[in-house]
């Protein structure tokens, strides 16, 4: 690799917003590049916008998505229209509370609103003199770190001397400001508290998901064994249909009806068959309660890895690190410790290890997918960095696992191929 070469590495962490079922509503869009790995620096948070609006097409497929895009802007970006350079329906300017703002920008968001953008007033707490920009507002985020229940119930009074906005309770970090949150009359939720396990006592793997890990153990060899992976597959009706609805669609256009599993695979080649199926029995596996966003976030880091790994000089070691991105937030998804996960996980010891928090030759590339996903840049270039991958790798590779993550989860209501 040339270490001379100039890149542009560009990142959008995109941060999802529940509903009170755990559905997603919407994503926080949070922008940072930089040419370097060791640091990350916007002149003023006005460029960064201006990045982030200019970058938002690397996001795979967000153009279609019916969530809500909520993205920071400056009160100099709102009267210059900027916002406006976004392309897509169901954008939310966020914009900071203000004291005093000033007739411009009162003007440009009336006419933004008259264009059907939402206002969500970011860091929410009723302060004297920002009552015009609240009365304009649509959405309330309100920063609950550090609060206590009084605290929040005099917050959320505040905001309902102006109308039934919703509530968005950020920074919640554990079940507990869930349940904090939740109690306060928030309506909507934005944290990490998601991604992790909700351990109920006893709990144990269902013999329903022990089949689906077992398909693992088939799958993740080299060559398939037709002999074994035919019968696992129509063992279990739910892929099998979903199989073969998805090599019958037009994407495929085979000359017959695949009509057999081992007819699907010999014709349709093993890797996007694999690859397909890997995501499907991990999707299967998610409590119907929860949200896909789990599954999504799995799938990019699976793919943000394998690419990272075949550009940056760890070819031998990408399926791994598929595995590892794959499996890695498996505990949450099933509401158990990660140590009981593993034991069913047909991956070896030190991924093993690595998943369940021990630190090995793996674990930066997990902390390299937590600093992306947190939005911190400098850690971002750190981890690249410790990794020796450029940052370019990681920016092109992290762009490209957003359009397979996108096309997968498009392909359980198009069949569009996933390779």
């Amino acid at each position: 690799m040339n270490d001379d070469r100039t890149y542009e590495s560009i990142f959008i962490a995109r941060q999802p917003v529940f509903d009170a079922q755990n559905e997603t509503w919407g994503y926080m869009m949070l922008f940072r590049d930089s040419q370097d790995a060791d640091r990350a620096i916007f002149s003023d948070d006005s460029e960064a916008t201006m990045n982030l609006v200019a970058n938002l097409p690397l996001c795979g497929g967000l153009g279609g998505t019916h969530s809500r895009l909520m993205i920071h802007f400056t009160p100099e970006d709102i009267i210059r229209g900027i916002p406006l350079a976004v392309p897509w329906p169901n954008t939310v300017i966020i914009l900071n509370e203000l004291d005093a703002p000033s007739q411009p920008l009162l003007t440009a968001l009336e006419d933004l609103k008259a264009e059907g953008y939402e206002l969500a007033i970011n860091n929410f707490e009723g302060r004297p003199g920002c009552e015009k920009l609240s009365e304009m507002a649509d959405i309330f985020i309100v920063d609950i770190s550090g609060k206590d229940e009084d605290a929040l119930h005099f917050i959320v009074a505040k905001s309902m001397k102006f109308g039934s906005q919703q509530l968005i309770a950020k920074r919640v970090e554990t079940a507990e400001d869930l349940a904090l949150a939740k109690d306060a009359n928030f309506s909507h939720f934005h944290g990490f508290f998601f991604k992790r396990p909700l351990t109920e006592s006893g709990r144990k793997i269902s013999s329903s998901e022990i089949t689906r890990l077992k398909l693992f153990e088939i799958i993740e060899k080299e060559e398939p064994d037709f002999d074994a992976l035919a019968p696992a597959i129509e063992a279990d009706v739910a892929i099998s249909y979903r199989l073969l609805n998805f090599l019958n669609s037009a994407n495929f256009s085979f000359a017959t009806t695949i009509i057999s599993i081992r007819q699907a695979v010999v014709l349709a080649g093993w890797k996007p068959i694999r690859n397909w199926l890997r995501l499907i029995i991990l999707t299967d596996m998610t409590p119907s309660e929860k949200s896909q966003e789990l599954s999504y976030i799995s799938a990019h880091r699976a793919k943000l890895f394998e690419t990272a790994a075949l550009g940056g000089g760890y070819e031998d070691e990408s399926d791994k690190l598929f595995m590892l991105g794959l499996f890695s937030l498996l505990d949450a998804m099933l509401d158990m410790d990660m140590k009981d996960v593993v034991k069913h996980l047909p991956v070896d010891d030190q991924i093993k290890a690595a998943l369940c928090s021990k630190k090995n030759r793996y674990t930066p590339w997990l902390e390299l997918a937590h600093a992306i996903e947190n939005s911190d840049w400098d850690e971002v270039g750190n981890k690249a960095k410790a990794l020796n991958l450029l940052p370019g790798t990681v920016a092109v590779s992290y762009q490209h696992a957003f359009t397979w993550a996108d096309s997968f989860f498009s392909s359980e209501k198009s069949d569009t191929p996933v390779q």
